[in-house]
């Protein structure tokens, strides 16, 4: 669980007056799940029972509004209460060492064995709390192996979300093992078998992190294999290597242009071994240069130089801001540009995420950035 970092409070959409809703009132101490796939810890400041939602104040001051689904009350619960979501008569639950929320057995998912010991037993929540994280969810001991046992099952029906054309959103905005939030461009791989978008932070095959937008990887979530997730990565070439390393420093700077030496070049080549290039990782370091800088002069479609727009000639950037295309990919072009910001100060995009009335948010992290 982390502290949320962002930009200042959203615009409010129009709500009622109800100060609770669905077991989480006004004041309250939640977890939300954002679109990275993590919880932060905020306080509920409004609750709009029309649209399902709370405008929830985080840890750093920044506000936004989050849709009750993604939201978790850190209120103590009676061991012996059912799930909310029941409505079945009162019956003795399992319940979370570390929620101690209770549950009848067919209304977790996955549904609780009959021998499960009521006094170890861990719940969903519980296990994808202290599990999941950024760069990949762990991988040894415990929890590890709890959560890949619940990612057998989606605790939703695949067939009841509504995707836009592409495959790429859907109105649910729901995603991922966890059914949170999510954005298939900030750092989600997509199942080739299902076709659902996973979050870096829930899954636990990756060798290391993800850059934004970077889709070169065949994925099959641990619901499709039924067993561990399966992953490829897939071959990149000098162009794809420049639009994607574009990409992911105009996200985190916010910046249309980069330095060829001191930007694009000093990125690629501190991150070289993680950047998983396959038949290019043998490259020399003299020959990248070489390499990366054809590719960008040689591609007047992706990319555009500094002295086209009289500017200096070693600065570069991407004609528009989109990530870099798959052979077979008819994703459209993001042409909007995120946030607008000084051009001075550094910042990281954590998360993004739409809210109920269509209105985008970004989750920011300023200062000095890292480059995962």
């Amino acid at each position: 669980i982390a502290s949320v970092g962002g930009e200042k409070r959203a615009n409010a959409p129009e709500h009622d007056e109800t100060t609770s809703m669905g077991g989480v009132s006004e004041g309250d101490d939640v977890l939300a799940r954002w679109s990275d796939g993590l919880l932060y810890l905020g306080n509920v400041k409004r609750v709009d029972g029309v649209k399902q939602c709370c405008l929830v104040r985080f840890e750093d001051n920044s506000e936004f509004w989050v849709l009750r689904k993604d939201i978790h009350s850190c209120k103590t619960y009676n061991p012996l209460l059912f799930s909310s979501v029941n409505t079945k008569p009162f019956n003795r639950g399992k319940h979370s060492l570390h929620s101690i929320k209770g549950y009848h057995p067919e209304c977790h998912t996955p549904s609780i064995e009959p021998e499960a010991d009521s006094n170890s037993w861990i719940c969903r929540q519980c296990v994808f709390a202290v599990a999941t994280k950024r760069g990949g969810a762990i991988k040894r001991g415990r929890f590890a192996r709890l959560m890949q046992i619940m990612k057998l099952r989606l605790p939703y029906q695949l067939s009841s979300l509504d995707w836009d054309p592409q495959h790429l959103t859907n109105q649910q905005q729901c995603y991922c093992y966890c059914a949170g939030p999510g954005e298939w461009n900030l750092k989600m791989l997509q199942c080739g078998s299902c076709g659902q978008w996973f979050h870096e932070a829930c899954t636990q095959c990756l060798t290391k992190p993800l850059l934004y937008g970077d889709r070169f990887y065949e994925f099959q979530c641990s619901a499709c294999a039924n067993g561990p997730e399966t992953i490829q990565r897939l071959p990149m070439s000098w162009v794809d290597l420049a639009h994607l390393v574009l990409y992911h420093l105009s996200l985190c700077c916010k910046r249309k242009y980069f330095d060829f030496d001191h930007e694009i070049m000093s990125f690629a080549n501190e991150n070289w071994d993680s950047l998983l290039l396959g038949s290019l990782s043998d490259t020399p370091r003299q020959d990248r240069c070489h390499n990366l800088l054809n590719a960008l002069n040689s591609n007047k479609d992706r990319f555009v130089s500094g002295k086209e727009i009289k500017k200096k000639k070693c600065l570069f950037g991407l004609q528009v801001r989109a990530p870099p295309p798959l052979t077979s990919d008819s994703s459209p072009l993001i042409t909007d540009p995120p946030i607008n910001i000084t051009q001075r100060r550094r910042s990281e995009i954590l998360a993004r995420r739409v809210t109920p009335d269509g209105k985008v948010q970004y989750l920011v992290e300023w200062g000095n950035v890292s480059v995962y």
